[in-house]
């Protein structure tokens, strides 16, 4: 069992390691600290020591969390140049994208679609599909906790939940710049800046500013975005301290996707078209916007309790004008003719209110020490979406591929109306504790209690619903021999759905229960090796039926084609296993990584969800010569097996690919370094996505310049 401080400071998970320097540097800013005034003391190693609260709430590290987790560092997000999101999440074990479209994509783990994301420790769930391509920029690190997530989230979703950590303060004046040229005029300018504001080092501020604009491999599209970040932590009083912030980002995409590429033809055979082919048109856009102002406030009530109070205002808006091809009668292969045109320009705007407060302490019995956690969160989100219908554009398309992107000429749009709105409350009571039984094994017992309603309308049907709900959890870690744990955790599943069936009501909220068992073992320089069994059993998980008016009749022209997106509920079991390492091997080599393997099964005994690759590795591998100490190196490695699609007219699959990419990076001076990136070395060629019967194909190879300065 490890023994640790859970008043120390930010939400959501350990790190696997406070390395030598940080202890070094730690008691050097403590000492210096009793010598001025004990306000500093407190912010100083807090900006130092920052905890995540976990899987659990608790505060525990990676090695006694009963739960499978992995944990992205920012040298890791910077040497990799994963600047977003989707290039990020592609290196996590146990975690697959769906891009299917170029500004829309879906997550999931262990067959399952993330649907929380949290930031510092709050957020509500986003449904199941993530709009626009977050930059990475602003954050310190990101955690990845796979499995049901109740206690954190108060939705025991049996996928996992994402945790971004913001950068913060530091204690001394430091600076950096990076400026990036890469392929498809791939151009980006990042600058941090962070440095105390007052002698003591009581008040701190920091400041990151991003800049990008690319284009693609992809014919058409391009992209822009502009974030910016700033943060301030200071000293209210020996036992006050506070923490807030805004975050910006702009994001413009030209050129995108409404859907992607029919992928097969009328006669059931799949289709082969050139990396770069799209059916956008060339007037089409989709545009985002991010803005979230934030707070927190700690109190220090005790060396072994902490209040925290933490409130987050997001507003979200969006406006596009796209076009979507589809088809009633199927591509058909001699002429490339029967495909059909739908624009469609949307707008929309979301505004969520989050205020979350916990309680966090231990306390001693039967003398050992235990931790526990109780907290409320109270949320509200209301949305707004806008659709101008086109009084143009519904044409019959010419043979495809070997269009000219405008086709179909930018429409006139009718006046907007308000097509549907949501205002949903998310009210949660948790709570939680560690019990030390004995020096070597820990309970860790909890629930979350919810009270969630959703007043709303999609295009004329209500989606409105309330529920009550609750997700209890069960783990223990028990310390077979020193640095060797076996843990176990049960948790409920209660996840609301917005989803209408095929009768215009809502679909209800899937349920179900998921099981973990595994082994964490760790060795010297803190390299964590794990491995995880785990079974999920989810009922009346959304499955999408299609397109209608929900009249149940099939009109011949596009009238109802688009009405409603329709689904029905199924019984999906998963069962699989994981297998993770990560930490520095030796003085030269670190590793970070896993092997993913799952079965999905439907109430039939056949397969479901079978988009999802049942296999994957993931592998990332840092080289620090010893010889050649300005040199640095890596490798990373992504495999996955075949998936495929049914669709009406055949089968859609992807065969299993590996991708390789890395990274050299040279220190010209102690300030100036000079990187290559490179992706898809071998330019394998394939898609994206085979979640529905269109996609587009993924990147072929890429490359990237990169000089970086610290200060």
């Amino acid at each position: 069992m490890t023994y640790k401080k859970i008043f120390a400071l930010s939400p959501i998970m350990l790190a696997l390691s406070i390395h030598a320097q940080t202890a070094e540097s730690t008691n050097k800013q403590t000492a210096k600290a009793k010598d001025e005034d004990i306000e500093t003391i407190r912010i100083v190693e807090s900006r130092i020591q920052r905890v995540s609260s976990g899987a659990t709430g608790l505060g525990l590290d990676s090695f006694d969390t009963p739960q499978s987790l992995s944990i992205i560092e920012g040298d890791t997000i910077a040497n990799y140049n994963l600047n977003d999101i989707n290039s990020l999440f592609k290196q996590v074990t146990g975690i697959n994208i769906d891009q299917t479209e170029t500004d829309r994509t879906y997550f999931s783990a262990r067959g399952f679609d993330i649907t929380s994301m949290h930031i510092d420790g709050s957020g509500i769930p986003f449904g199941d599909i993530f709009v626009g391509d977050l930059d990475t920029a602003m954050y310190d690190k990101v955690e990845f906790i796979r499995g049901s997530n109740g206690l954190i989230t108060g939705l025991g979703n049996p996928s996992g939940t994402v945790n971004y950590v913001r950068k913060r303060p530091s204690n001394d004046t430091k600076a950096s710049m990076a400026l990036t040229y890469g392929r498809w005029a791939n151009m980006r300018a990042v600058a941090d800046v962070s440095t105390p504001l007052t002698d003591s080092g009581s008040w701190a501020a920091r400041a990151v500013v991003v800049h990008q604009d690319k284009e693609s491999w992809l014919d058409l599209y391009k992209n822009n975005r502009t974030v910016l970040y700033g943060v301030v932590d200071g000293q209210l009083s020996d036992v006050l301290t506070l923490t807030f912030g805004y975050t910006y980002q702009d994001n413009n995409s030209d050129g995108g996707t409404w859907g992607a590429v029919p992928m097969i033809y009328s006669d059931g055979q799949q289709v082969d078209f050139p990396t770069s082919t799209t059916t956008a048109m060339d007037w089409t856009y989709w545009d985002t916007l991010n803005e979230t102002a934030f707070a927190e406030l700690s109190w220090y009530i005790t060396d072994n309790l902490n209040l925290t109070s933490k409130l987050n205002y997001i507003k979200y808006e969006e406006d596009s004008e796209l076009f979507y091809a589809y088809s009633n009668t199927g591509l058909d292969h001699d002429s490339g003719l029967g495909l059909l045109g739908y624009p469609g320009k949307f707008s929309g705007e979301d505004e969520t209110l989050i205020w979350d407060n916990t309680l966090q302490g231990t306390f001693q019995a039967w003398d050992l020490e235990h931790t526990f956690n109780v907290g409320i969160s109270l949320a509200d989100s209301t949305t707004s979406d806008l659709d101008s219908g086109a009084l143009s554009g519904f044409d019959v398309m010419p043979a495809f591929p070997g269009w000219n992107k405008a086709q179909v000429t930018r429409p006139t749009w009718a006046v907007p109306y308000e097509a549907g709105f949501t205002d949903v409350t998310l009210n949660r009571f948790y709570g939680s504790v560690q019990l030390a039984v004995t020096e070597n094994f820990d309970l860790v017992l909890g629930a979350s209690f919810v009270d969630y309603e959703n007043e709303g309308e999609s295009w004329g049907a209500s989606t409105s619903t309330s529920e009550d709900g609750s997700s209890p959890y069960l783990g223990f870690t028990w310390e077979v021999v020193t640095d060797l744990n076996v843990y176990g955790s049960y948790s409920d599943i209660y996840q609301p759905q917005y989803y209408l069936n095929e009768d215009l009501l809502p679909l209800g909220s899937a349920e179900g229960r998921s099981y973990e068992l595994g082994v964490k073992k760790r060795f010297e320089n803190n390299v964590l090796v794990s491995f995880a069994a785990f079974r999920t059993e989810q009922e009346n998980l959304y499955e999408f039926l299609g397109y209608g008016d929900g009249d149940g009749v099939d009109d011949e022209d596009y009238s109802d084609d688009f009405d409603y997106a329709l689904y029905k509920g199924v019984t999906v079991d998963s069962n699989g296993f994981e297998l993770e390492v990560s930490g520095q091997i030796n003085k030269e080599w670190s590793l970070q990584g896993g092997f993913t393997a799952l079965n999905m099964d439907d109430e039939n005994g056949d397969e479901a969800r079978t988009f999802v690759p049942r296999k994957s590795l993931k592998l990332l591998a840092d080289y620090s010569p010893q010889w050649q100490e300005k040199l640095s190196a890596g490798v990373s490695l992504r495999w996955q097996s075949d998936m495929f699609y049914d669709t009406a007219y055949g089968r859609i699959s992807q065969d299993s690919y590996t991708l390789i990419g890395g990274y050299v990076q040279y220190s010209v001076s102690e300030q100036i370094s000079l990187s290559l990136n490179l992706d898809n070395i071998t330019d394998e060629k394939y898609l994206s996505s085979v979640r529905t019967e269109q996609a587009f194909y993924g990147s072929p190879l890429n490359y990237s310049f990169t000089m970086r300065w610290d200060y």
